[in-house]
């Protein structure tokens, strides 16, 4: 983000803020709980978000692993397979020289 506006979003929540706290103490709340109730209320907004980011972030890595996964077991060899092809070789070989 630009500088400017990383300022500009500061100074609107600054703007935001101060409005709900002087609505409230204009409505007869004593300024000191307006504030800390507006400041605790926006700090806990914020805590929820991050928690549903980084539950959204665990559920996206998660998928990420098991497509990972998936794809890996489709084109992985089995050291059976190997053993199969190596049998059948062999008993082409034996036949060819009888």
């Amino acid at each position: 983000m630009n500088p400017y506006q990383v300022m500009g979003i500061i100074a609107c929540c600054t703007i935001i803020f101060a409005g709900v706290v002087t609505l409230l103490t204009m409505q007869g709340v004593h300024i000191l709980y307006a504030f800390l109730g507006v400041y605790f209320l926006a700090v806990w907004c914020m805590l929820g978000m991050q928690r549903r980011a980084r539950e959204s972030f665990e559920v996206r890595e998660d998928l990420r692993l098991r497509r990972y996964e998936r794809e890996s077991l489709t084109h992985r060899g089995r050291a059976r397979d190997f053993q199969v092809v190596g049998q059948s070789h062999s008993s082409n070989t034996e036949q060819l020289r009888v």
